[in-house]
């Protein structure tokens, strides 16, 4: 018999009782089909070589692409269509301020980087895991930098999210203005034609478009001007003019002209692949941004035909400042719209909130006429705010709440805002639902954890985040009404989930036998004979949850639980026949507490409308695609998985280690038929990992398990070699320190010293001194109980009469060039100027290169490095792997050195004197996390002059 509980450290079993105790806490104390051996926490939180990247490119990078030449291609795939929405005109109004007819869209930051981004997150926590999409019609997966990439597909989890929640994805082409790195050229090349007069990039977004499955592209094009603000352009109005009228002779009709071409052709092609536009470019190729709609800016609309083009604008900010509030900008684009016979509410009225998020000064008087009608939808500019302004996930989810929802934290209380204060997007938005159908099931994961709970046992202690094992969340942020003196707040509770790594914890105070009722779904479904509705919840104390059911005739019925919700985690039935064949728009629940407690909690863990009915799901053919180990000593692994799931009905699948006492150890969930597996630790000596993959239902109900594939770990059991030089290059008579670096399974090391005064020692850190010039070898063996490993360099030390007791700097105002760079001020020169205020940075896809022009060929035995840390950053962003060539022609280079694992913020890196006149940096893990910007404070070649006798 298997038992439901934890593995100790011993390999012994928990007891029975212990068990009950530990975890297994599901509905009648059920057991679990399988055996867990409780996952520790990853001890490497970095990113391995091999793991899959969200995709991003340059348009001549974009043009050569192809789905099946990208090995990455298959993890950027979203697995969830786009769910319906029951109509906005249908659904019941929160409060008398909220519009159906107005939309929102949001342009969010929802990873940090353009670059970098595994496609279904990795073992972190951090993730801006947004969940109100209740209030937004559309998502701009905001991305894009001149040093990295400006056509940005959104990542797959933030697609799966989306959709499931009935919200459209857009991803971004975004064109920077040249005073942050934009180049005409991209815009040139993005607009060209072939022999046939199609635009070859216009296929090549609806190839993407359609492989990746989000549905459409935001473009924002602002190459060619250096005005960045309103404040700019106010202060210096002629020379803004002068920006605006010549673009520095590069902009100008002809762009203009051959993008409403571009993206006439687009909808021709694809009228279901949203396109928005953002005011910027006006018609005739200038930038000028208009912040309303103009005659300047309505081609990109309509054509002169009145033809639809672009689905919708994104207007600029500056409608909302005290310069052009005479004007009414937004109340003139709504006339404007309307003379075009456009939708005004596909006019998106943009709020940069960016910096001040809720605190950001709107005038609402400009947004709505004088009954609080919006005259255009609203544009939201990095709502994200409230993840990267937050402090932990409490804070974060406190922002959100303010943000989305109001001040008092339900939207019932929403309204018409007074002067220029945030009033909450409920204010305007009514709440949007996706539940039109069933089955539906929500565990009310907002898709990141510190553990992972399966039935309410803790499977694993590992970090993690996949927003696309994100459920839907409650429509409404919270409406309460209370009996008495009652009173509750809820938060997202990562301490003890049902399954997932969060539920949902209502917590206040409770009098006895007094209700409260939380409002939490609205939806549009039927229930049928055979629905089933159970709710899975545990309670400080012995609690009565009753469910209430709204119909669409507005009336409510209330169902009583078959059981009370006690201290583990009960899974209560609702007997909801009398439900049958109507129409349920709301779902609440009624809270009875037996007990009076000023601190009374209650968990919510899921929520499940079903058939009754199980599922066929089925997993086949997993392989283990690609398996990288960390060079050290090959303890961690990177490894990408794969299965067949095509015939399968699964919600999503369960990912294992087969241990050798055959319990699992969970590695991750996801709905996508790929897994990658970052920082997999060895955890014995077989040199084998065995995986499995479980399908599991929407009702968490799991099939048979794959067949078990096996990984071949690399013998590491004899020990790596290794060791480093305080100097190589030194005059007669100077001391050199040798340290030994070997693996740590080393146990002891010897040393062999060709000329030295020492010529054998098994000290970890010998001294030697040279007397005598000359070139000197230097071995080491590194030994353990398994074997031994030596390591044996020729020409290691040159010893000369010629070099001075200090290595000249050879390097500072030398001629450098760099693979890329940011911008004019982190150029590959400041890497050289001899400054810790600047520096050379770099972004984008790795390796990143920098090579030293030394004028001339010269002896050289050592650089050194001056990373993020030395320039005041933070340490996390030291470089990490690297290597340094050298070469005297600046065509065939040599490797000369490898560092695989820096943290330090200085580094020196020796290396057996060279004949050379370029020094080149390659870097391939520019930091310790995944961030792939390489920071350079100063690079320091060492020698001496000219070569030696």
């Amino acid at each position: 018999m298997k038992y439901c509980g934890y593995k100790v450290g011993t390999g012994v079993l928990l007891t029975m009782a212990a068990v009950t105790l530990a975890g297994c806490n599901t509905a009648d104390s059920a057991k679990s089909e399988i055996l867990y051996t409780q996952t520790e926490e990853s001890k490497l939180d970095r990113p391995m070589d091999n793991q899959p990247e969200s995709s991003y490119w340059f348009p001549e990078e974009l043009l050569s692409w192809s789905f099946s030449d990208d090995e990455d291609a298959k993890y950027n795939v979203s697995t969830v269509p786009l769910a319906k929405r029951v109509d906005k005109k249908k659904v019941s109004l929160s409060n008398d301020t909220q519009t159906p007819e107005m939309n929102v869209v949001a342009l969010s930051i929802m990873n940090s980087s353009t670059s970098g981004n595994v496609p279904r997150g990795m073992n972190t926590f951090d993730a801006n895991v947004f969940s109100n999409w209740q209030y937004i019609d559309q998502l701009v997966y905001w991305g894009g930098s001149s040093g990295e990439g400006i056509i940005v597909p959104p990542s797959a989890d933030v697609v799966d999210a989306a959709h499931k929640n009935g919200v459209p994805v857009l991803g971004t082409i975004f064109f920077p203005q040249t005073a942050h790195g934009g180049k005409l050229e991209w815009l040139d090349t993005f607009l060209e034609k072939d022999e046939n007069g199609e635009f070859p990039l216009v296929d090549k977004l609806i190839e993407v478009s359609e492989a990746y499955g989000f549905d459409g592209w935001f473009i924002n094009q602002e190459t060619d001007t250096t005005v960045t603000s309103f404040d700019e352009a106010k202060e210096n109005k002629s020379e803004t003019k002068d920006a605006e009228d010549g673009a520095a002779e590069g902009l100008n009709k002809k762009h203009a002209d051959l993008m409403q071409e571009f993206i006439a052709q687009f909808k021709e092609k694809k009228k279901n692949l949203e396109i928005m536009w953002y005011d910027s470019m006006t018609s005739d190729g200038k930038m000028d941004w208009q912040n309303g709609l103009t005659d300047k800016n309505k081609a990109y609309l309509v054509d002169a035909q009145m033809k639809p083009l672009s689905d919708s604008m994104f207007l600029n900010f500056w409608w909302n400042t005290e310069e052009l509030a005479d004007k009414e900008l937004l109340k003139a684009s709504q006339e404007k719209a309307k003379e075009l016979k456009l939708n005004p509410y596909n006019l998106y009225a943009g709020i940069d909130v960016q910096e001040n998020g809720y605190l950001t000064p709107v005038d609402w008087n400009l947004f709505t006429d004088k009954e609080g009608t919006p005259y255009t939808s609203l544009g939201l500019y990095v709502p994200s705010w409230t993840h990267s302004s937050a402090n932990n996930p409490d804070d974060f989810q406190s922002r959100e709440e303010l943000f989305w929802v109001n001040a008092k934290g339900d939207p019932t209380k929403s309204t018409a805002p007074e002067g220029t204060q945030w009033p909450g997007i409920s204010t305007y938005a009514v709440e949007q639902t996706a539940i039109t159908e069933l089955p539906f099931v929500t565990n009310f994961n907002v898709g990141n954890g510190y553990n992972y709970f399966i039935n309410g046992e803790k499977v694993s202690n590992m970090d993690w985040n996949n927003r696309s094992m994100q459920d839907i969340m409650p429509t409404y942020r919270w409406i309460f009404t209370h009996e008495k003196e009652n009173a509750l707040d809820v938060t997202m509770d990562y301490a003890d989930a049902f399954y997932g790594g969060n539920s949902l914890l209502f917590r206040g105070k409770m009098q006895k036998d007094a209700k409260s009722t939380v409002k939490l779904y609205q939806l549009e479904s039927s229930f049928e004979k055979n629905t089933v509705f159970t709710t899975t919840a545990k309670s400080s104390d012995e609690t009565e949850l009753s469910l209430v059911l709204g119909y669409d005739d507005g009336s409510e019925e209330t169902f009583k639980a078959d059981k009370k919700i006690g201290k583990e985690w009960t899974t209560a039935t609702y007997d909801v026949k009398k439900a049958t064949d109507k129409v349920v728009t709301s779902i609440s629940y009624e809270i009875t507490s037996a007990k009076e407690n000023d601190v009374y909690e209650l968990r919510l863990g899921q929520l499940a409308i079903t058939n009754g009915k199980e599922s066929n799901v089925s997993v086949s053919e997993v392989k283990v695609e690609d398996a990288v180990f960390d060079e050290e000593e090959s303890n961690y692994a990177g490894v990408r998985l794969t299965w067949d799931g095509k015939e399968s009905k699964a919600s999503h699948y369960e990912i294992y280690r087969v241990n050798e006492d055959d319990s699992r150890s969970f590695l991750g969930a996801t709905p996508a038929t790929n897994h990658y597996i970052n920082g997999l630790e060895r955890t014995d000596e077989t040199n084998k990992t065995k995986f499995e993959v479980v399908p599991v239902d929407i009702t968490g109900k799991k099939g048979k398990a794959s067949k078990v594939v096996t990984m071949e770990w690399p013998n590491n059991q004899v020990p790596k070699a290794s060791f480093t030089a305080s100097k190589t290059l030194a005059a007669p008579g100077e001391k050199i320190t040798f340290t030994n670096t070997s693996s740590s399974n080393t146990e002891k090391v010897s040393w062999e010293f060709e000329g030295g005064d020492v010529t054998t020692s098994t000290d970890d850190s010998p001294t030697v001194v040279y007397e005598k010039e000359g070139v000197y070898k230097v071995k080491m063996t590194a030994e353990n109980k398994s074997g031994k490993t030596p390591i044996e360099m020729e020409g290691l030390i040159t010893i000369s009469s010629e070099v001075p007791k200090e290595l000249a700097l050879l390097s500072q105002g030398a001629s450098t060039e760099a693979s890329s760079f940011t911008n004019e001020s982190e150029a590959p020169a400041f890497a050289v100027d001899g400054k810790l205020d600047t520096k050379w940075c770099a972004t984008g896809t790795t390796p990143h290169e920098i090579t030293v022009d030394l004028g001339s060929v010269k002896t050289v035995s050592e650089v050194q490095l001056a990373h993020a840390e030395a320039g005041g950053e933070s340490p996390d962003m030291n470089t990490k792997a690297y290597t340094i060539e050298v070469s005297e022609d600046g065509k065939e280079f040599t490797k000369v050195s490898r560092t695989i694992n820096n943290t330090a913020a200085n580094s020196a890196n020796t290396f057996a004197a060279q004949k050379a006149r370029y020094v080149k940096l390659v870097v391939d893990k520019p930091t310790q996390g995944s961030d792939s910007a390489v920071r350079i404070y100063e690079l320091g070649v060492y020698g001496v002059e000219g070569a030696l006798k």
